[in-house]
Parts: structure tokens; C-alpha cells; sequence
């Protein structure tokens, strides 16, 4: 890592260590109490996420935080919560904060003062147990939250509450480590959390025909039996999988992109103005790279985590900001939606129609990797060759047939106004 700036042994302390704390009691004057205290002795509970490293398993939640300074937090905040209320999962209302989400007081979040008025969603703030720390400086990294590539499960491993099945059982599924202490706030979709003095943003990418792919997939309007887990977005859907018919990627490449489709030219239109991210079909291929690569500052610092090498990237960064080296990890599995047989046919002809529509998407995936801090030479020759078994074209040419398209109203309208 070239920038990160991890702290130096002198400024660590001790492991094991005294403090005093000074009780002041009533009137009549003061009570000095001196407490032991072994401060990095916390156990850390996980719902799907394991860690270990070269010296230990099962690894202690705090045992990382040696450069990191604490807030104020209440005692009632330092223990886990049990929450037995049923969640609400998938309200339309994202400003209701459900009933097993603690409500934290605190000030307002940059979202809220870009936006007066508005309240930032329960699912973009962090857990409260993880929230009280303060990344050294020239290390508040905030996370780029792109759909379908795995973002929610990186997104609870950092401490967010997003789609989490932690938050249900009372304990967040998030990884201790410097990483997730680093990682303050979050931006996904219409949410722009992120404060002006973000040192990084991390991005989380995916080979983008199978994020794409996976999309189609999870915005599908009827699942395998028969539910809409889509109720309050239908309107939007309907438009493309039940008015088009498009019920497989394969279908919508054959009828919609292909010369020979006998898709209406009104849902031609539509397929390719969905992949293409100019077309609010389906939510995750309408915010794509494009939106959240043009949303964020231009010379801003970006760091990537790669779907198919997870591990080895959060590792890297991990290791980058002054923390351990693990020898094995593991992330929860969140938001995912199972494919159904018919979901896995994609003919040749077809997947080259998809990669000739995503180009655009493709170029800044490759210009992301090509930015990231992280990502070794070796590294991107590694997702090359990966995207070249589904991409070939795309992934070895700069310029695609087509202009990429201008979205400047799109993030307008969604990002809103953000005083870079």
C-alpha cells in the first residue's frame, strides 16, 4: 500500500493496561474508585463471518484496535442487545428504523445535511458497538455499495446494518480489524453518505455480465414460488419482465438485442436502455459503475475489493492500514437470491449481445481496478483474464462502438446536489 498511513509501534499501547476512573458522587463530595481494566479482552460474536489468525483462532473483537481512539460510548451501547422483535424486512419506507434496529442519537449524518430534512435510512447506519471509533487520520474510507456483487455481505462484515440476518439474532455478523473501524459511512443508490473529507472510497466489483446476470435474476417480479418480493418497485418492473416477457437474460438477449428478436421495438428499446443504466427497470443495472464511479469526486482515492478474491483483497487492505495478517477468513452470505435451472442457459451468441450492450459498464470496471490503490499489476491481469473468458472483446479493447451515456441528470436527481 503506497498512501495508508498505519500507525508506528511507539504510538501503540499496551495490551494489558490500568485506568483509573473517578466516580463523583453526590453533594457532600467526591468517591475515587480505581477499576481494573483489560481492555482488549472483548469476545467477539459472529453470525457467518470467521476469522483467524497466525496466532489465535476465534479472534477477540478489539485485539486490532491498538491505533484507534475510542468515542464516548454509553454503557448500554458497550453490551450486545438481544432483539426478539420479527423484522420488517424489505419496507418501502427506508426511513422507519425497524424494530430490531437501535435507535442511536447522534448528529446529523453528511446525508442529512446535504439533504435537510431527510433522515438517513436505518440500513446505511453502522452497528453501534462498531460505531464509536475514530480512524486514525488520512483513513475514513467510505464504502461504494454497488448492487449484486456481493456488497451486502462486505457491507455487514464492515458494520452496516443493510440486509443483515445479524441484526435479527441481536448480534451484527461484522469482522474485527482496522477495516471495518476505517470504514465510517456508506453510499448506495439515492444514499450519499459520504463526508467531504473522505480519504477513500471502496469499492466492491464484479466481472459485470455476471453482476448483471445475478441482477436480472434478484429483480425478477415472481420468485420460484409464486411471491413479489418486489410489491412497491412493480410498477417499475412490469415494464420489462412481465409487458416484454423477458423472463431469462437469454430470452431478453435473443428477443430484445437480437437482429432476428420478435421483442415490439418499444422493448428492444427498453433492454438496452436497462443495461445500459439509462432505463430504471431494474434498480441494481440502473445504479451501476458509471453512476457511482461519476457520483463520487473526480480525483478521488479509490480502493476495490473483487468479488471472485474477496479474501485476498480485504487481507491486502487490512495488512495496508497496520493489521494482522490472517491466515483464513470467511464473510456472511446476505441479500442473495437463489437461480433457478432456466437461469443458467446463456448461449454464445447471446452473452455476446449482453457484452457488446454492457461495454460501457465494462470500461469502468476496468478503469476502477486500473485506479485502485490495492490492486497489483498482477492482480489485474488476474480479473482480465477472468473477464476475457466472458468478455473477450470488451476486456482487451479502451473504446466501445457506442458513447458511454450522460447521466448527469440521473445523479442529480438521485445523488442530489454534493458540495465536492
Amino acid at each position: 500500500m503506497r498512501v495508508l498511513r498505519p500507525q508506528t509501534q511507539s504510538q501503540r499501547p499496551t495490551w494489558s493496561w490500568w485506568a483509573t476512573t473517578i466516580l463523583i458522587g453526590g453533594i457532600s463530595g467526591a468517591v475515587v474508585s480505581i477499576i481494573t481494566l483489560n481492555a482488549h479482552q472483548q469476545g467477539f460474536t459472529s453470525i457467518g463471518a470467521s476469522i483467524q489468525t497466525k496466532e489465535t483462532t476465534g479472534l477477540r473483537a478489539d485485539s486490532n484496535l491498538n491505533a484507534y481512539v475510542p468515542r464516548s460510548e454509553s454503557a448500554a451501547e458497550a453490551q450486545p442487545k438481544k432483539y426478539k422483535a420479527k423484522p420488517r424486512i424489505g419496507s418501502e419506507d427506508d426511513t422507519q428504523v425497524p424494530t430490531y434496529a437501535p435507535t442511536i442519537h447522534r448528529s446529523p449524518s453528511p446525508y442529512e445535511t446535504y439533504h435537510p430534512g431527510r433522515t438517513l435510512p436505518w440500513w446505511a447506519k453502522k452497528d453501534p458497538h462498531i460505531r464509536s471509533f475514530v480512524p486514525p487520520r488520512g483513513n475514513k474510507i467510505c464504502y461504494a455499495h454497488v448492487g449484486k456483487t456481493a456488497g451486502s455481505s462486505i457491507g455487514c462484515a464492515l458494520g452496516f446494518r443493510l440486509h443483515c440476518d445479524g441484526v435479527v439474532k441481536g448480534v451484527m455478523p461484522y469482522l474485527p480489524g482496522r477495516l471495518p473501524k476505517s470504514t465510517t459511512h456508506l453510499f448506495h443508490q439515492a444514499v450519499y453518505d459520504c463526508p467531504l473529507d473522505t480519504d477513500y472510497y471502496l469499492f466492491i466489483v464484479r466481472d459485470p455480465l455476471a453482476r448483471s446476470r445475478s441482477a436480472f435474476v434478484y429483480g425478477r417480479p415472481l420468485d420460484a414460488q409464486g411471491h413479489n418480493p418486489h410489491e412497491h418497485k412493480y410498477e417499475d418492473l412490469k415494464k420489462l419482465y412481465v409487458d416484454c416477457n423477458y423472463q431469462t437474460m437469454n430470452d431478453l438477449a435473443r428477443h430484445g438485442l437480437g437482429t432476428e428478436g420478435h421483442a415490439s421495438d418499444t422493448c428492444k428499446q427498453r433492454a438496452r436502455d436497462m443495461l445500459r443504466g439509462t432505463g430504471r427497470y431494474e434498480s441494481h443495472h440502473f445504479f451501476n459503475y458509471q453512476y457511482y464511479n461519476d457520483a463520487i469526486p473526480k480525483d478521488a482515492k479509490i480502493m476495490v475489493i473483487r468479488t471472485e478474491h474477496m479474501a485476498e483483497d480485504w487481507l491486502d487492505l487490512e495488512v495496508g492500514l497496520g493489521g494482522k495478517n490472517y491466515t483464513s477468513i470467511s464473510f456472511p452470505r446476505e441479500n442473495s437470491q437463489p437461480k433457478q435451472e432456466r437461469d443458467l442457459i446463456l448461449g454464445d451468441s447471446e452473452r455476446m449481445l449482453l457484452c457488446h450492450e454492457l461495454c460501457a459498464e465494462i470500461q469502468v470496471y476496468k478503469s476502477l481496478l486500473q485506479r485502485a490503490i490495492n490492486i497489483k499489476d498482477d492482480q489485474y491481469e488476474t480479473s482480465m483474464k477472468e473477464l476475457r473468458a466472458t468478455c473477450p472483446n470488451e476486456a482487451d479493447i479502451e473504446r466501445c462502438s457506442f458513447d458511454p451515456p450522460d447521466i448527469s441528470r440521473k445523479i442529480d436527481d438521485f445523488r442530489g446536489d454534493v458540495p465536492f
